[in-house]
Parts: structure tokens; sequence; C-alpha cells
């Protein structure tokens, strides 16, 4: 149902539920920017939907990516 993304500091942490991701899943630690999008893939986050949530919390966010 959802697909939430919080930035603590430089990192974030996120969880994700159906439809957005395979099953429910949660970060157990706060990941780099890179890290947690290829993590949120990894559970079958599509990449638009992971955008869109990045910008809600963060419009730069594109620029933070190394």
């Amino acid at each position: 149902m959802t697909l939430s993304i919080k930035k603590l500091g430089d990192k974030y942490e996120a969880e994700a539920t159906p439809p957005h991701s395979r099953k429910p899943w949660r970060l157990s630690a706060p990941l780099p920017l890179r890290q947690l999008i290829d993590q949120l893939e990894a559970q079958g986050c599509h990449q638009r939907d992971i955008g869109d949530a990045l910008y809600e919390i963060d419009p730069d966010w594109e620029s933070k990516l190394d």
C-alpha cells in the first residue's frame, strides 16, 4: 500500500508494502542513498515510485547520488 522513505542526516530508512514491493519490507538500518535505491529495487519497487517518494522528502535528491 505504501512506499515510505525518511531522511536521517546523510542516510535514509524505508519501508514498503505491496503493491510497491513483493511483500512487506523494512530496512533494518539506515543506508546511503544509492544503497537504499538498490535495496528498494531488489524488493520489486519501481524506479518511478522510488523517485516520487524521494522527491517528496528532498526535491534535490538526484544531486546526492554517489
